[in-house]
This record gives C-alpha cells, sequence and structure tokens, in this order.
C-alpha cells in the first residue's frame, strides 16, 4: 500500500491531482471513511488508541487520490495482475496443504477444538484472499485470458477449480461464507438481468449442494460444521465457553450495549476499547476473555454512533452505484466478499485487514469497468 500510494502522489504535482480528483466522485467518497472516523476522535478521551486505529486507516486518506494519480492499464495489463495473484495463491495453497497433509491428525483435532489450519497469514484474511482468487480466476476463465501459451487457459481453469476444493479443505467459515453469498447475489443479478431462470436456478442449486458434498468429501469441512452446531446448542443453554462462536456472539451483545451510552454521536474512535470493556464489567463480569466486536458495523457503531455509521455505509459501499458500478460483475462480487467479512470481523481495524477490503475495490474502480466484464457477460 505504500509503494502504491507513492507512486500514484509523487508522479504527478498535488494541484493537477486534485484538479484530476474532482471527476471521480467514487474515490472522493472513499475517503470519507478516513473524516469519519477522524471526527469521531473530537470527544475521544483515549487518545493513544484514538491514535492507533487512524493509523490504520491513512490508506482511506491516500490510496484513493494514489489510484487518481496511476496511470491506466489495459484489460490484458489488469488480467496479468490478475493471473499473478492467482498463480501466487495456488502456490501457497498448495504449501498449505502439504502442511496439512504431514501433520493431519493434529490440525484436524486443531479444528475440532476452534482452531485453523496453519496459513502464511491470518487464516481469515487468507480465506477471503482465497474467495477473491477464485471470483478472479473466473474473470479470467470468461475472458479466455492468457499471458503466452493458449494452453495457460486450461491452467486457470485448473487453478481456480483447485482454489475452490482448497478453501473448503481450509474450512474458514468467513471464506466460505463471502464466497457462496457473492455466487447467490451473481446468479440472481443474472436472472434478473437476462431472464434466463432455469440457467440461474441450476446454479443455485450448485451453489446449495457444494457445501452438501463437502461435508461428505472433506473431513476438516465436517468438523467446522459439527463445531459449528455444537458452538450454537452451547450458546442456546446460556453458556459461553472457550468457543470462538459463541464469545463472538457475546461481542454483538456487548457492542450493541455499549453503543447505547451514546446512540446518536458514538463513544468515540479512541474509546471503542474501553467503552467495550466498561461494558463487559458491568454485564458479564465472569467472562475472562472480553472480545471487541467482531463485526465492523457494530465497531463503527460504537465508534461513531448512528450517524458515522450511516456516513461510512454510504462512503464504503457508495461507489458501487456510482454510474451503475454494480453492473461490473467483479465489482459486485468483490463488494459482497467485503460486506460478509464485515458481518463476522472488524476487518478495517487490522492492516491487512485493509489492504483486504480496500485495494481490490480500487483496483476495479479504477481500471475494471469494460463491457467485457458485465454481468450480462458472465454466462454467454
Amino acid at each position: 500500500m505504500i509503494g502504491l500510494a507513492a507512486i500514484g502522489l509523487l508522479r504527478r504535482d498535488i494541484l493537477s491531482l486534485l484538479k484530476d480528483a474532482s471527476k471521480h466522485k467514487a474515490f472522493w467518497l472513499i475517503t470519507g471513511v478516513f473524516f469519519i472516523m477522524l471526527f469521531g476522535g473530537i470527544h475521544s478521551s483515549n487518545i493513544d488508541y484514538y491514535l492507533e486505529r487512524m493509523r490504520i486507516k491513512i490508506p482511506f486518506l491516500l490510496l484513493p487520490l494514489a489510484f487518481i494519480g496511476l496511470p491506466k492499464l489495459s484489460s490484458p495489463q489488469l488480467n496479468g495482475l490478475f493471473y499473478l495473484f492467482l498463480l501466487m495463491l495456488s502456490v501457497t495453497s498448495i504449501g498449505v496443504l502439504t502442511n496439512y497433509y504431514f501433520d493431519y491428525q493434529a490440525l484436524n483435532e486443531n479444528i475440532r477444538i476452534g482452531q485453523a489450519i496453519t496459513t502464511p497469514i491470518n487464516h481469515i484474511r487468507y480465506s477471503l484472499l482465497t474467495a477473491v482468487g477464485i471470483l478472479l480466476g473466473i474473470r479470467l476463465w470468461i475472458t479466455g485470458f492468457y499471458f503466452k501459451y493458449l494452453c495457460e487457459r486450461y491452467l486457470i481453469k485448473a487453478l481456480t477449480a483447485f482454489l475452490l476444493v482448497f478453501i473448503h479443505v481450509l474450512s474458514v467459515r468467513s471464506g466460505l461464507l463471502a464466497l457462496y453469498v457473492a455466487c447467490i447475489v451473481l446468479l440472481l443479478y443474472y436472472i434478473l438481468v437476462n431472464r434466463k431462470v432455469l440457467l440461474g436456478v441450476l446454479g443455485l442449486a450448485g451453489v446449495v449442494l457444494l457445501p452438501v458434498a463437502a461435508y461428505f468429501l472433506f473431513p476438516s469441512f465436517q468438523t467446522k460444521v459439527n463445531l459449528t452446531r455444537h458452538n450454537i446448542q452451547v450458546y442456546q443453554r446460556g453458556e459461553i465457553g472457550d468457543y470462538s462462536d459463541t464469545q463472538r456472539l457475546v461481542s454483538y451483545q456487548m457492542a450493541l450495549k455499549a453503543a447505547r451510552e451514546a446512540p446518536v454521536i458514538g463513544l468515540g474512535t479512541g474509546d471503542v476499547r474501553d467503552g467495550v470493556e466498561a461494558t463487559y464489567k458491568e454485564f458479564r463480569p465472569e467472562l475472562p476473555k472480553r472480545k471487541l466486536p467482531h463485526n465492523q458495523f457494530l465497531f463503527v457503531l460504537v465508534s461513531v454512533g448512528w450517524l458515522g455509521l450511516l456516513g461510512f455505509t454510504v462512503c464504503f459501499f457508495g461507489p458501487l452505484f456510482i454510474n451503475k458500478g454494480y453492473r461490473d460483475w467483479l465489482l459486485l462480487s468483490i463488494y459482497t466478499v467485503v460486506f460478509c467479512s464485515f458481518l463476522v470481523e472488524a476487518t478495517l481495524e487490522t492492516a491487512i485487514g485493509t489492504a483486504c477490503s480496500l485495494v481490490f475495490v480500487l483496483i476495479l474502480l479504477k481500471w475494471g469497468k469494460s463491457e467485457t466484464d458485465r454481468i450480462e457477460k458472465l454466462y454467454e
């Protein structure tokens, strides 16, 4: 992100860059996320935590301007970048599977108690990147891209199918949820746009049957499903235990209670942690593990209230509706992946989460719009 910012901001003088920026409403809208969280610090008392939050949000200020200053990429060049990403993701996935194979019993036991298969980066972020990689592979597949040799088209199909299998073996629910929902959204939109109901319904049936088949084919996936079912039963009994699912649900409850202290403007960007901690002490003092809201929308709600949450939602997701950006099926699907991640994680509260969410969106807003990317072309 630092490299992209440096290239985009330094290759042109700032005045011409700002003049050109006036033509890009989507990029200006995204910078609003930074200013919403910035103003949330006016009534914050914990300045150190406030500065930490704002450091992580700096890409929302600099990267949109930087992308405006970056030179235009042709469709083949953009596909080449996606191809490189697909290759890198596939290589690292092979490494993950190799490690899983040689430590099969131990890693399956880790999954059974709520842990994850070892990945190069945080397993949740890695699963989301895998979901994105599958969608990019589909883009390369339907556009018929190849770098040098025609046979690379078969390689792209094989790698996309491999990642589809891999994400089920990895069995991280955030990535699986994001992938399934993105596929469902695309299929529903395809039905609405092209009026091909039968083909769309068959596709939806395939999406529904895929996890059913995965349950019987992959032990790691079956273990994760059984664990999720067990955690729900534990929570329904009023117990918490040492489970990530139950602790996540409690974090939602505590966030909503904390938000009631200042529903309109929030507790302040810097006071989220202290406010949630105080809520735990008041309502669940017996819990040793006290998590911040595992939901980006709730994190923003506690920080800057309902007004700030409304502004955040408009600023981050608004570009999807500027100039009918949702007609770019890949942009729509990437936004869907990000939205799903926001539901189960405070994605933007880490640097890598910000990178995963922001960079792909900006790439597609800058270079992704073309007739060949329209959702009408997806199944032709």
